[in-house]
Formats: C-alpha cells, sequence, structure tokens
C-alpha cells in the first residue's frame, strides 16, 4: 500500500488514506516541493514509486500505454 506524502509546505490530505485522484494537480499557489522530494511512501515509510498514473509516481507516463487507443494495439497468438 502506498501512501501520499505531501511536502512540508503543502496542506494535509484530508484523511491518512487519501490518494489524489488521476489527473489530480496541486494548487498552483502552492510552493514546489522541494528538489528529489518523494511524494509516494511503502507501508515502511520509506520513498516509493507511487501507483501507476498518480501525481508524483515515478512510473506515471506508464498510464499512456494503458489508455493506448486499441485499434493501435497489435494482437499477438
Amino acid at each position: 500500500m502506498h501512501r501520499f506524502n505531501p511536502p512540508p509546505s503543502w496542506p494535509e490530505p484530508p484523511t491518512a488514506t487519501w490518494r489524489p485522484p488521476i489527473g489530480w494537480e496541486p494548487d498552483p499557489e502552492w510552493p514546489d516541493a522541494p528538489a528529489g522530494w518523494g511524494f509516494w511512501l511503502n507501508r515502511h515509510g520509506r520513498k516509493a514509486s507511487g501507483p501507476i498514473g498518480a501525481y508524483g509516481a515515478v512510473d506515471a507516463g506508464r498510464i499512456e500505454l494503458a489508455t493506448a487507443d486499441r485499434s493501435l494495439l497489435l494482437m499477438q497468438n
């Protein structure tokens, strides 16, 4: 389970289990996160890559494959 880890200068999430929905962006008036900030923590409290497609996730770009136009995908038997 990943937990969202907002930077210290951002408001706390509404609940401990809150996750930004797909497409969520922080308020533009909030300050930038510190360089190299880990937006996601694993169950041990260590930096994690985060859920695919989630804000701040290291592997967020992979969501593009999951939403690719089916007519562009090749079928393999």
